[in-house]
C-alpha cells in the first residue's frame, strides 16, 4: 500500500483502505469515533537528533517489531517514544495473495484511526531515507510496564485494589477498540504492551499486530495468526477463527496474571500454563488460591469471587461462551467496589487507643495523678474499691493529714503506709549544690500478698511553702484498673 507515500495531512483520509470502499457507498455510515487527527510528518533528521543518535543512553526497550528510544523534541516542548521498526514483507496464504503491510505501517494505520486516553496515541512517523526503515512517534510513557510492575518490581507488589483498577483501565481500552468503527482487534494483549504514563494510569500499546475492519473483510480472511505464546486465543488457528473473542481471551489471561502475579508461562512451575494452574481452584470453589500470596485479600469478599470467576468465563475454550467486553468493564467495576468497600469497613473498625497518664496541677501546694490502666487480655480489672482511713506520723509543724487509700472488697487494702525517719541528705543534689530535700518521712506502700507486693518510697520536699509528696513505683507489679491519690499539704 502507499500510504506513507502520502502527505501525512492527506494519508489519513485518502490511502485508507476501508475509508476508500465505505466513501463510494451512496449513503456512508456517519461515525463519530472516525475523527480525522492531525498526525505529524517528522524529518528523520529531527528524529535522530531527539534521540540522540539513537544512543543507548536514550534506549527505553524492545518491542516487538523494533526498538524504543526516548526522543526531545520541539525544543523540549514534547518528549516522546520514538520506535525503530523493520520492514515489511508479501505473503501467499492459499489461493489468496496480498501484501501484508509490516507491523509498523499497521500501526499507524489504525492509530491514526483510534485515539483514546486508554490507548498510547500516535503523534506522528517519519522514515529513513538510507535503509526505509520507518519510525514511529508515540505518547512516551515513563512509569514503564505491567510486566515490570507485576515480576520486576524489587518494591511492594501492589494491592489487590490498585490491580483491579489496572484491570479496569485495560478493560476500557479493549472495549473501545471493539466498539470502534470499523473495530480494531488487537491480537497481542499482554502485560507488556501495558504502559503506565505520568499518573500511573495504564495504556494499551503496540498495534503492529492489530487489525482494523470487519472479520469478513478480504485483509482479515489473508492475515495469518499471530499473537504471542501464552496469550493467543486456542480456537485462532486459522484466519476465519479470528474475532473480538479472541482479544477477550487474551485479556482473560491478563487478569490471570494480575491478580495472581505468575507469568502467563512460566516453566518454574506446574502445570506452567497459568489458566491449567488456575482452573482446578476455580472450579472448586478455593477462589482465594489464585490471588498473588503477597497481596491481603478476604476469602469471604463476594469481589474476590467475582474475579475469579471472571477470568474463568474469559479463558473458555468456546468463544462463544466467552462475555464482551462491555461486560468485563461493568463486572471489574463491580467488583472493584466490593473489595474497597471490605477495605475501608475494616479501616473504620479499629481500637480506640488506651488513654495516656495525664498530670493535672490543681495549684501551688496540692497536686493529683490520675493512672489509667490500658485495656489488655493479660490483666484483669479490680472491681467494688471502697476508701479505708491513711494514717500518718507528725513531722514538726507540717504533717500529713488523713487521708483515704483504695480497698479492693476481695484483695484487702492496697496501700499501708508507714512513715519513718528519712536523712536530709538524700535529697540534696551532687555537685555541692544546694537541695530540695528536708527531713521528712520514709513512705512504704505494701500490695496484698495474694496479688503480689507493690513497694515505693516517697520523700517529703519542701516548695514554695508547701510540702510535696514523690512516689515511686514498682514497674515489675501489674497496675491497677483506676486509682487515685490525693495529697494536699497546708
Amino acid at each position: 500500500m502507499g500510504y506513507l507515500s502520502c502527505n501525512a495531512e492527506s494519508a489519513i483520509s485518502t490511502c485508507d483502505s476501508y475509508t476508500f470502499s465505505k466513501n463510494k457507498k451512496k449513503h456512508p455510515i456517519s461515525n463519530p469515533q472516525n475523527k480525522q487527527f492531525k498526525i505529524r510528518d517528522f524529518c528523520f533528521a529531527d528524529l535522530k537528533t531527539a534521540t540522540n543518535g539513537f544512543s543507548h543512553t536514550n534506549f527505553l526497550g524492545k518491542g516487538s517489531h523494533g526498538s524504543v528510544y526516548r526522543g526531545v523534541l520541539d525544543d523540549g516542548a514534547l518528549i516522546a517514544a520514538v520506535k525503530r521498526t523493520t520492514n515489511h514483507h508479501t505473503i501467499g496464504l492459499g489461493q489468496c495473495t496480498t501484501s501484508i503491510a509490516s507491523p509498523a505501517e499497521n500501526e499507524i494505520e489504525t492509530l491514526s484511526r483510534v485515539r483514546s486516553p486508554r490507548l498510547v496515541n500516535l503523534l506522528g512517523f517519519g522514515s529513513d531515507p538510507i535503509d526505509g526503515r520507518k519510525l514511529i512517534v508515540v505518547e512516551y510513557m515513563p512509569n514503564g510496564s505491567l510486566y515490570d510492575l507485576l515480576h520486576k518490581n524489587e518494591t511492594r507488589p501492589p494491592g489487590l485494589a490498585r490491580r483491579v483498577k489496572i484491570a479496569v483501565q485495560v478493560a476500557k481500552a479493549v472495549h473501545h477498540l471493539h466498539s470502534s468503527n470499523p473495530p480494531v482487534i488487537h491480537r497481542d494483549i499482554k502485560s507488556s504492551n501495558v504502559l503506565f504514563d505520568g499518573k500511573w494510569n495504564a495504556r494499551l500499546g503496540d498495534f503492529g499486530l492489530a487489525l482494523r475492519g470487519h472479520v469478513e473483510d478480504v485483509k482479515i480472511q489473508c492475515t495469518p495468526p499471530a499473537g504471542t505464546l501464552g496469550y493467543l486465543d486456542p480456537c485462532y488457528l486459522a484466519p476465519g477463527d479470528l474475532s473480538a473473542k479472541s482479544d477477550v481471551f487474551s485479556f482473560g489471561i491478563l487478569l490471570l496474571e494480575i491478580l495472581s502475579g505468575r507469568n502467563a508461562i512460566d516453566l518454574k512451575y506446574s502445570p506452567p500454563s497459568v489458566v491449567d494452574w488456575a482452573a482446578p481452584f476455580i472450579r472448586s470453589g478455593e477462589y482465594a488460591e489464585i490471588f498473588d500470596p503477597n497481596i491481603e485479600i478476604s476469602s469471604d469478599n463476594s469481589g474476590v469471587r467475582q474475579l475469579a470467576v471472571l477470568a474463568a468465563r474469559c479463558v473458555k475454550s468456546t468463544a462463544e461462551k466467552r462475555p464482551g467486553m462491555a461486560e468485563v468493564v461493568q463486572c471489574l467495576i463491580t467488583a472493584g467496589k466490593r473489595i474497597t468497600s471490605l477495605v475501608l469497613g475494616r479501616r473504620r473498625v479499629r481500637r480506640t487507643p488506651p488513654p495516656s497518664i495525664k498530670y493535672e496541677p490543681l495549684n501551688e501546694s496540692t497536686e493529683t495523678v490520675k493512672a489509667s490502666r490500658a485495656s489488655s487480655r493479660r490483666t484483669r480489672k479490680v472491681s467494688g474499691a471502697t476508701s479505708v482511713p491513711l494514717k500518718t506520723k507528725s513531722n514538726g509543724p507540717d504533717c500529713l493529714k488523713s487521708r483515704h487509700a483504695a480497698r479492693s472488697k476481695s484483695i484487702g487494702s492496697v496501700l499501708d503506709i508507714k512513715a519513718a525517719p528519712l536523712d536530709s541528705g538524700l535529697g540534696r543534689r551532687r555537685g555541692g549544690g544546694q537541695g530540695l530535700g528536708v527531713k521528712g518521712s520514709m513512705v512504704t506502700m505494701n500490695r496484698s500478698k495474694s496479688t503480689g507486693e507493690l513497694r515505693g518510697t516517697g520523700l517529703v520536699h519542701k516548695r514554695n511553702g508547701g510540702i510535696v509528696l514523690q512516689m515511686i513505683r514498682n514497674p515489675n507489679v501489674r497496675e491497677l484498673e483506676s486509682s487515685k491519690l490525693l495529697v494536699k499539704f497546708r
